[in-house]
């Protein structure tokens, strides 16, 4: 079966570029037979995933980025059942990292276990019926984050992460919303994030879907309903340390699909903003994806 790198030289502020030579040097080293295909722009290695899989053939797809690249590759897949997919993670947060297989130590031990690892199912996210997601979808507070972070466009990639989680939490508003869960009656609520995941963390390491699992079939919904503001840094170490399931004002549910209306026209999934939509309706796919790790 043939092996196909996705490589995104601009994934994790340039390491994907470090992490592709060491990867590089390994393969030539080992004989190992592959094609290397370097994206150019946004959405590119969703083109170039959907020409290669767009065939009656067994593929292995491998991208070399971090979670948005993951979500343009599993955008571009056409045919799941002959295709085979996984990941040498260099991204900015590589969130999708922590809900794998894969080791955490570094470049090599990563393409050693994808090379000799075993094939699972695993789920994806339909987002709006329009898109695929990997990790986590959301809206609110982690949403004002990347916008912020996006914006800061001369500064370190770390350093820009951090400062707008502390700018936006410093200052963070209430967003209305109105929830419905699979079947059940929609209610309205007024929250300072919600996070619907198929992984667990988000922003580098935030446990916001706690109880998600990979390939178990399910969503993991969590959302913050209001809280007194002067319990905001309390709220947040909670949030920060993995204890969000200790906060009273946290909820969090197992389900199929959720459909939320938005009171601000923008969301986030795998770090990927989408503005202009003000509803975000997530499911589980009935189809599984080929991951090794």
């Amino acid at each position: 079966m043939p092996y196909h790198f996705i490589y995104n030289p601009t994934a994790g502020n340039g390491q994907s570029i470090k992490v592709w030579a060491i990867v590089k040097d390994y393969l030539a080293k080992n004989k190992i037979n592959y094609t290397c295909h370097e994206t150019k722009y946004v959405n590119h290695a969703q083109e170039i995933v959907h020409d290669l899989t767009n065939r009656d053939e067994d593929i292995t797809v491998i991208a070399v980025g971090g979670d948005g690249t993951l979500s343009e590759v599993i955008n571009g897949i056409v045919n799941f059942k002959r295709t085979t997919l996984s990941i040498i993670p260099c991204g900015g947060g590589n969130d999708f990292l922590g809900a794998t297989k894969l080791p955490h130590e570094n470049p090599i031990a990563q393409i050693e276990y994808v090379l000799n690892g075993t094939t699972r199912p695993i789920d994806f996210m339909i987002i709006n019926d329009k898109w695929r997601s990997i990790n986590v979808a959301g809206f609110g507070l982690d949403t004002e984050v990347l916008q912020k972070y996006y914006q800061m466009k001369h500064f370190s990639q770390k350093f820009r992460y951090k400062y707008a989680v502390f700018f936006k939490t410093l200052f963070f508003k209430w967003h209305k919303g109105t929830i419905k869960i699979d079947n059940q009656p929609a209610f309205d609520t007024v929250t300072l994030l919600l996070s619907v995941g198929n992984g667990q963390t988000v922003g580098g390491g935030i446990n916001m879907c706690p109880t998600a699992t990979i390939d178990d079939g399910y969503l993991d919904f969590t959302y913050i309903e209001r809280f007194p503001r002067w319990k905001t840094i309390w709220a947040l170490r909670r949030v920060l340390n993995g204890k969000i399931l200790q906060l009273s004002f946290v909820k969090n549910t197992k389900c199929k699909q959720v459909d939320i209306q938005l009171s601000s026209p923008v969301f986030q999934y795998d770090g990927i903003l989408v503005e202009g939509e003000r509803t975000l309706s997530v499911k589980i796919s009935d189809q599984k994806i080929n991951f090794i790790g």
